[in-house]
């Protein structure tokens, strides 16, 4: 439950607004091209004023109530359930307080470090979510490495604690290609990018001069390299690899043309958060992408 809530607040959720926070999308659209044959009800680029009145202010509303889904509290004992700096404080069904303090790059990077700060007499056993996309998983307490194997999808269970201990805990964000069940008609044989938590997406800003979006296609052979950009978007981590690129013809006047192989080359491809299109000007998009 918790990766997919996960996976809903970083892009579904925070896609919603700008990263100047004033502009909003009603819909969340996968895919965004200029060349729609009608004007669509809802703009693909975020607005300042939604008709809809009841989305702006409850995107707004889920963002402050994050501490409440970061965290669990049962008996004894705290779930950690999404990561990030932070300090928890809490008082636990002992009435016991608890302080945590939580330093890491997540979502960039899966290096996470939880120290507690400070407990009761009664010491509180600590759950770590063990991510289920993470292929696998290291944990540290005080510099040495604990007992037991660390299983995607699941909570590593740490019941011996102490003031002032510290967990270092390590998971594996491997870059991923994502297939959706094939009664997904609409993106079959397509592939979208995932790395951790988080989903990626082409944007025409990062094509090269006379390649449409549309003529893009994914490479089975790719592989895509991590790179945190300071400068980008407010400082994000981009994926970087090759796509193709296939010539598209003449469409029109047509809706059937008979399929004959084209032209491809290769280019270096640079891949966004899809939390953070649409933050550079009018552009086009696309999540999923054509296996080549």
């Amino acid at each position: 439950y918790v990766d997919v809530m996960e996976l809903a607040l970083y892009n579904s959720v925070l896609s919603g607004v700008s990263l100047g926070g004033k502009d909003f999308f009603y819909t969340n659209p996968l895919r965004q091209q200029n060349d729609a044959p009608v004007k669509l009800r809802w703009s693909r680029t975020r607005v300042p004023f939604v008709t809809s009145f009841c989305c702006p202010p409850n995107v707004v509303r889920t963002v402050a109530s994050l501490s409440n889904y970061a965290y669990g509290v049962s008996d004894n004992t705290v779930w950690v359930n999404l990561y990030g700096s932070n300090t928890f404080n809490s008082k636990l069904h002992s009435d016991s307080l608890v302080r945590l303090v939580q330093q890491t790059n997540y979502p960039w990077n899966g290096d996470i470090r939880i120290r507690l700060a400070d407990c009761g007499s009664e010491p509180p056993t600590l759950k770590l979510r063990i991510p289920g996309w993470a292929k696998s998983a290291t944990m540290k307490l005080n510099g040495k490495p604990a007992d037991g194997a660390l299983i995607p999808g699941t909570y590593a269970t740490i019941d011996r604690t102490w003031k002032g201990m510290t967990v270092d805990l390590s998971l594996d964000m491997p870059t991923q290609l994502i297939e959706s069940h094939p009664l997904v008609e609409e993106t079959m044989n397509q592939v979208a990018v995932k790395r951790g938590p988080i989903v990626y997406c082409l944007e025409s800003k990062d094509l090269p001069s006379g390649v449409a979006l549309a003529s893009v296609r994914m490479p089975r052979d790719g592989e895509w390299k991590p790179r945190f950009d300071a400068k980008m978007l407010q400082g994000v981590t981009v994926l970087e690899g090759t796509l193709v690129s296939r010539e598209i013809g003449d469409w029109n006047g047509k809706l059937y043309r008979e399929f004959k192989r084209s032209e491809s080359s290769r280019f270096a491809g640079k891949l966004i958060p899809y939390f953070a299109w649409s933050n550079r000007g009018q552009s086009e998009m696309t999540v999923w992408l054509p296996i080549d």
